[in-house]
């Protein structure tokens, strides 16, 4: 009998392909989402603030249609544009100059770690277990990148700003406050997601680790 045809390569395998199944979801779908809300932009024009969704295809829109008998929409408000209005404000760069080479790099980063992963199904070589550490730091390396691009704008203020606020590190997890806005920042779905692939991948990395040992 060959090492594929053993029953106890199975469940690293299928797991392994699951992870892999979830991080190819979690590539389209909204991984950290962020709104502020000001007496300026009030609740009956911005039910959720204005919100902004992050992907690693790209920033979205947050903003949903309005329900309201008064006014009739046929698409939501672009809080995308109304973001950067507030960001020139206080002379804060473009969402759009952020993190613009790891969405370019994004499809390729995730083919690669697929690649990776179905090595891992079938390589036990030396050093193998390597092959399954990428996937398993995604959730990390993304709020790491997420922080770090966060305290660029925070810290790269433009003086032509029409308000003057000083440098400061926006809020990465739950709620805070600049200037006249509350701001809120939270994981969406697919963060969880990808919470769920780096542990499925782990479990399989374990019992790859402890099939090899039992050979």
């Amino acid at each position: 009998m060959t090492e594929l045809q053993k029953p106890s390569a199975a469940p690293f395998r299928l797991l392994t392909l699951a992870g892999m199944a979830i991080l190819a979801a979690a590539f389209f779908s909204p991984i950290w989402w962020v709104s502020l809300k000001a007496p300026n932009y009030p609740p009956e024009t911005f039910p959720d603030g204005v919100r902004i969704v992050f992907q690693f295809n790209g920033v979205k829109n947050g903003c949903q249609l309005r329900q309201s008998k008064e006014v009739e929409e046929d698409e939501p408000l672009d809080c995308v544009h109304e973001m950067n209005t507030i960001n020139h404000y206080i002379g804060m760069h473009p969402i759009a100059d952020g993190a613009k080479y790891e969405i370019a790099a994004a499809p390729y980063l995730f083919a690669g770690v697929g690649v990776m992963l179905l090595a891992f199904m079938f390589y036990s070589g030396p050093f193998w277990w390597l092959l399954a550490l990428p996937a398993i730091f995604v959730p990390i390396g993304f709020v790491a990148d997420y922080s770090g691009w966060l305290w660029y704008y925070g810290h790269t203020l433009s003086p032509m700003g029409a308000f003057t606020v000083k440098p400061f590190m926006p809020t990465v997890f739950g709620e805070g406050k600049v200037a006249q806005f509350s701001t809120y920042s939270y994981p969406d779905y697919g963060f969880g997601l990808l919470v769920v692939a780096s542990f499925a991948v782990l479990l399989a990395l374990l019992l790859r680790r402890k099939q090899l040992r039992q050979r």
